[in-house]
């Protein structure tokens, strides 16, 4: 900028009014400039529902805040304070009917999306921890059925005091982990007014590392709840929610999963107050996991337990069935859904089914992903007692397996606990049914371990944003189309049909120069020629574990898209008008649009490559350049046909990232214009020779073209030379030096550079081309045979 600046101040047209005018405008756009913004909190981490709470949401370049994207219903923003740096202030109204536990938000800006952060919502009144409570003579005094918003720091151990009566059912449920907001493993602990610890909970089945705990009070009086890092490891940040009521708290719904559309007659298991019968609807979609929670008269557990619905009738176990001879008889054939419990240690549930010849089964089971601590081991026997088929943990701790009967007939199911472990909360579902397709879409990420950048779509006015989307099929093929139904006004999606044998595509969104800011939550779609239509995931991983495992994370089913102020940089490709042969490579021409003022370096990423094209991971276009070559090379086996690519662009700007996309820019990767064959060439030291190549023209090309032998040892050299489509062979003059040393290499091969239409279309054949060096003939007298021994040599 100073540099176009001292020009234009020495144009002798240019008056100093004029100047100064430049100078406003050009510092003007460059302070515009926004990037995308950065969420790391939300305090308080949730409120209650029906009622009004203020929250801070705490990250960086977040001043321009336009709207929080709700996930889901039940959430009214009252008012948005952005007049603080790197900070929102926002007023929630909390719906009356607003689901209890976890939800999901962005916040979105002038200039971007920020990333998933999660908000919990609570039936009881929100009370803030209060220091110092970490005496248990001197605890926080709370109400019964309360929510406590608090931290647990190094070597801290917090304790609140509530009543209850004798006979009630005292309940505490903690959300730790589940904040996502760093490693911490909570435990709480009931304690009576001496201090004596009368049930504890560090980890659960149904919330992994957040604890739960229900008993039975034994007599009124004061009772302590206690609240600590479990190894007094906590820093500032391990924040907690703490519920402590007469709530039901179950561990488990029994049976596993309904109907869709049907009312289910369920049980939640696990609560001191014993087993709690339910009738639940079932919504008119399948679902993985539906959430559903325990009520008694007006109180309700603070967070789900987990069904699955499919469009399969249930078949509930029968005791006993702990035999082959005692299995549970499914009615029917296969598509249906067995439910049972592993009720105590060595126990093993057996079911009978009735299977056709050759129609391949999936038998899954649904256990650990509905929280249950059944580890599962399945294995099918056929009529006469033999094993068939086993599996352990085909998916993760659940077991899967594909089974084809041999013969029509009756077939038996057995099921049990890897470490023949049971419980009355071992709860299990297993669905037989035909092998069908399925059809699975995601973005895959940008890195290891970061499930959040790049996973929403961020698009300038006037500009284009591209990301690679990846469709994983079971038993199906064929071509797959790609919308996005309902984008915000101004934006189009561009995308190719992706053909049966692709697993990824770059698709662009385009933003109108108009495009009014905005955003939304939306459906992306694959569907295939007969209707199938692909289910859209983002696995949001919040918190990661030893060995990059994964402590807590959850699956979000919408797209983010929205609109944002324009950026800096605009780039296209300029598409070639000549093919990336096979074995040959491509100088791909990149040109950045800059806006006056900004002259800053701009990364390029390549988004995607097709099939047997590589290229660097990124290329850096320099400060102040508007053009620069990306290089492509196609192996010899690379798929010959013409393809979409796309370019991401990104800058920094005041500590964060700007992004833009070129639009999806065609390249054609073909069969080379001809291959060859090198012959072996023996020469010695000094000499000169003559090495040829066998040609093999492929595809007929005007004028002549040249040819380089390459691969050549040290104090080797040939001579560059020319064909035309009509030559068989090309033969080198190679001269090599007296002081050469002997050796022999097998890396030669040609670079044949064809000029089409203008453009240079390099080439690289015939690899694995021999020449020896060998050591000069002997001449003179004959040496002597014999050794120093006087025996002759063999």
């Amino acid at each position: 900028m100073i540099g176009l600046l001292h020009r234009r101040l020495f144009m002798p047209q240019c008056s100093a009014k004029k100047i100064i005018s430049f100078m406003i405008l050009m510092l003007a756009a460059i302070t515009s400039w926004g990037n995308s913004p950065k969420l790391n909190s939300i305090t308080p981490a949730g409120g209650q529902r029906g009622s009004e709470v203020e929250i801070n949401l705490n990250g960086s370049r977040l001043e321009s805040a336009k709207e929080l994207m709700f996930y889901s219903p039940g959430f009214e923003v009252m008012k948005l304070d952005t007049s603080k740096t790197n900070a929102v202030k926002a007023r929630l109204r909390i719906s009356k009917d607003c689901e209890l536990g976890e939800h999901f938000l962005r916040v979105r800006t002038a200039y971007g999306l920020s990333e998933v952060r999660n908000f919990f919502v609570s039936a009881f009144p929100n009370i803030q921890e209060s220091e110092p409570n970490n005496d248990p003579a001197k605890p926080q005094k709370i109400p019964l059925n309360s929510t406590i918003n608090g931290s647990a720091g190094q070597d801290d151990i917090d304790y609140f005091q509530v009543q209850a009566r004798q006979g009630t059912r005292l309940s505490v449920e903690v959300e730790g982990m589940r904040l996502g907001r760093s490693v911490f493993d909570p435990y709480i602990a009931i304690l009576d007014a001496k201090g004596k610890t009368l049930a504890s909970s560090d980890d659960t089945s149904l919330l992994m590392q957040d604890g739960a705990i229900t008993m039975i009070v034994p007599e009124d009086g004061s009772y302590l709840v206690l609240v600590r890092e479990t190894s007094y490891a906590g820093t500032p940040n391990t924040l907690y929610r703490l519920h402590v009521g007469s709530f039901p708290r179950p561990m488990m719904v029994y049976p596993g999963g309904g109907r869709i559309g049907e009312k289910l007659a369920a049980t939640f298991i696990g609560d001191a107050s014993g087993d709690i019968a339910q009738t639940l609807a079932l919504p008119s979609e399948p679902a993985d996991r539906f959430a559903v929670f325990a009520r008694q008269g007006e109180l309700s557990a603070p967070s789900p337990n987990w069904l699955r619905v499919s469009p399969f009738a249930n078949v509930l176990e029968s005791a006993p069935n702990q035999t082959r001879e005692q299995a549970t008889p499914a009615l029917g054939e296969p598509p249906f859904a067995l439910n049972g419990i592993i009720s105590k240690d060595g126990e093993a549930d057996w079911f009978r089914f009735k299977a056709k010849k050759g129609i391949a089964l999936d038998v899954s089971v649904y256990a650990r992903r509905l929280r249950s601590p059944l580890d599962s081991v399945i294995e099918i026997h056929d009529a006469k007692g033999k094993s068939l088929a086993q599996n352990d943990d085909a998916a993760s701790a659940d077991s899967a397996v594909k089974f084809t009967p041999s013969e029509d007939g009756e077939y038996f199911l057995k099921i049990n606990d890897q470490l023949m472990k049971g419980a009355p909360d071992y709860v299990y579902r297993i669905e037989l049914t035909p092998v069908t397709p399925a059809l699975f879409i995601s973005i895959p990420q940008a890195a290891r371990n970061d499930s959040q950048t790049r996973q929403s779509i961020a698009v300038a006015q006037g500009n284009r944003m591209a990301t690679l989307i990846t469709a994983r099929r079971a038993n199906l093929s064929g071509p797959l189309t790609i919308s996005v139904p309902g984008l915000p006004p101004g934006v189009a999606l561009h995308a190719e049909t992706m053909m049966g044998k692709q697993n990824d595509m770059p698709i662009v969104f385009e933003a109108a120069s108009d495009a009014p800011s905005a955003g939304k939550l939306l459906d992306l779609v694959a569907e295939t020629t007969n209707g199938l239509r692909g289910a859209y995931a983002q696995n949001v991983e919040f918190i990661y574990g030893p060995n990059n495992s994964v402590y807590y994370g959850q699956k979000l089913a919408k797209l983010a898209v929205a609109v944002t102020e324009p950026a800096p940089f605009k780039i296209h490709v300029v598409e070639p008008k000549v093919p990336l042969v096979q074995g040959g490579s491509m100088d791909l021409k990149i040109v950045a649009d800059r806006q006056p003022g900004f002259e800053d370096p701009i990364t390029l990423k390549m988004l995607w490559n097709p099939p047997g094209v590589s290229s660097q991971p990124e290329i850096v276009l320099p400060k102040g350049q508007s053009n620069i070559s990306y290089p492509l090379n196609a192996n010899s086996g690379a798929d010959a046909q013409k393809w979409k690519i796309a370019i991401l662009g990104s800058t920094t700007v005041n500590g964060g990232t700007v992004w833009a996309s070129t639009p999806l820019a065609g390249i054609e990767v073909a069969a080379p214009f001809l291959t060859g064959k090198i012959e072996t060439l023996a020469i010695e030291p000094g000499q000169k020779g003559k090495l040829i190549c066998k040609l093999d023209q492929q595809v007929p090309f005007e004028g002549k073209a040249k040819v380089r032998l390459m691969g050549l040892p040290d104090k080797v050299t040939a001579k560059e030379a020319e064909v035309t489509s009509t030559d068989k062979e090309v033969t080198f003059d190679v001269t090599v030096a007296a002081d050469c040393p002997t050796r022999s290499t097998r890396v030669l091969f040609c670079s044949v550079l064809v000029v089409k239409d203008g453009e240079p279309v390099p080439h690289g054949i015939a690899s694995g081309g021999v020449i020896r060096i060998t050591p000069p003939k002997k001449s003179g007298p004959v040496a002597d045979t014999k050794v120093a021994s006087g025996k002759p040599k063999p």
